[in-house]
């Protein structure tokens, strides 16, 4: 019966699936929900290509993923991947059911899904990844995804253990998953080792995980990425097999060291989160079977979504768009950190991250600001900065607080033409910072930034 039910669910979601690309609508998630409605266990018992990684972590997770499927299919693999729908149960089962035959086997060699943390617990016992890559585990929305501790629960008890985990080793509530799974393998940073102990301005991790003992910090990098031991227990961050042991921002490139060899590849991005995620994939691409020259191949091409970050030139402007992610205090703050040192004078910084376009009424709940380090954005080298959106008096205020001065701002609540604030005369390096929620708005302040410049 439970077969029947998989059949017809199969059918009627490639039916539907069909039916929207003729319409010229994006049939991303649609089809999985027909399918997840019809049919309960769905994912349970859709094909599977031979190798299925799962990618997740609160930071990163689309980029990472996107990028191994590009590196794959540059090597000759056949890949499903669900770069243009969402990343919870109906999206990933809209990705398998488009790659996969009517009679229910799988077209595709590998498996590369994008997967919401709090929704591995609808997706992961019936998925059962060979692979998982776990960028890191960072507070995010209060409102949506409550503690880490609360995601690092739903991630630990829902991987199986034959899946072999890839994990940000400097990450201690990252490295901490799945205790279950014995094939572990750890990443990270060593190269511009912070000289300095700083005091993060947030952490999500302050006591050991083994024994509760308080943690203590060799070094911080941002908030409670860095390398830490208990003194208590003498738990400490785990030892990386894959280290970024030098970086090369001139020449953009980075070395990686592993099994006492030391090769480089090239920087895709000098953002310090991207190369967390670059080498976060390199590890999992050599856990595949990949071989040094494969992926370096692939990296020669790749670049990281234009939905993520897009840099272009605009007559004497220099225009990077970046995506931030509202409500979630860390994206937001790497965000700031990315602006502020970027190399470069008299920047200006357009911050549009309201969470959603009718936020005024949704998002009244704005504690995250609080959460989120807008100090960053006093750095002397950023000249001005102009908020856009609803919320544009609050962050104003918050800013305020940060120790901004006022001078520094202006504010407007028009989200889809902040940009026009912009003293060009003045700024010739813009950052545009715009929420997920906001891609037609960023566009039309991209738009604005480029007919300043000249270019159109």
């Amino acid at each position: 019966m439970k077969k029947i039910q998989f059949y017809l669910a199969l059918w009627a979601s490639k039916a539907a699936s069909t039916l929207l690309v003729l319409l010229g609508r994006n049939a991303s998630c649609f089809p999985g929900k027909v399918a997840i409605k019809l049919c309960k266990d769905f994912l349970l018992y859709v094909p599977k290509p031979k190798t299925v990684i799962a990618v997740t972590g609160t930071n990163g997770k689309t980029t990472v993923s996107n990028l191994t499927a590009g590196i794959l299919r540059e090597n000759g693999y056949s890949v499903t991947n669900n770069s243009l729908g969402s990343n919870i149960q109906p999206g990933v089962a809209t990705a398998l059911l488009q790659d996969s035959t009517v009679f229910g086997k799988a077209k595709k060699d590998i498996a590369v899904l994008e997967c919401d943390e709090r929704s591995s617990l609808k997706i992961f016992p019936h998925l059962k990844p060979d692979y998982l890559l776990c960028n890191n585990i960072m507070q995010d929305s209060v409102m949506r995804n409550a503690h880490t501790e609360f995601i690092s629960y739903l991630l630990t008890s829902t991987l199986p253990e034959k899946t072999k985990v890839i994990l940000n080793g400097d990450d201690m509530i990252c490295s901490s998953l799945a205790p279950q799974c014995q094939d572990r393998t750890y990443f990270g940073i060593e190269a511009e080792r912070p000289e300095a102990l700083i005091t993060p301005f947030h952490r999500d991790i302050v006591y050991c995980p083994k024994c509760g003992g308080k943690l203590v910090a060799d070094y911080v990098r941002y908030y409670h990425i860095g390398r830490f031991h208990c003194e208590s227990c003498g738990h400490t961050s785990p030892e990386r097999a894959f280290t970024v042991t030098d970086i090369n921002r001139e020449q953009e490139t980075f070395t990686v060291s592993h099994n006492g060899q030391a090769l480089p590849y090239r920087l895709v991005s000098t953002n310090l989160v991207n190369i967390y995620n670059v080498c976060g994939m390199i590890a999992l691409l050599s856990k595949v079977g990949l071989s040094y020259e494969q992926i370096t191949n692939g990296l020669e091409k790749a670049e990281i979504v234009k939905s993520r970050q897009e840099i272009l030139d605009a007559g004497d402007l220099h225009i990077t768009m970046l995506m931030a992610k509202g409500l979630n205090p860390v994206a937001c703050a790497s965000c700031f950190s990315y602006v502020a040192t970027t190399p470069g004078e008299n920047k200006a910084a357009v911050i549009c991250i309201d969470d959603r376009n009718n936020c005024a009424t949704n998002s009244a709940n704005i504690c995250w600001f609080y959460d989120c380090d807008y100090s960053i954005l006093a750095d002397p080298s950023i000249s001005q900065i102009v908020f856009g959106g609803p919320r544009c008096k609050d962050h104003y205020l918050r800013a305020l607080m940060a120790g901004i001065p006022k001078e520094k701002m202006v504010i407007t609540h028009d989200v889809a033409h902040a940009a026009e604030l912009v003293d060009t005369e003045k700024s010739k390096n813009i950052f545009v910072l715009y929420d997920i929620y906001h891609p037609a708005e960023a566009a039309v302040n991209k738009k604005i930034l480029m007919e300043k410049g000249g270019a159109l």
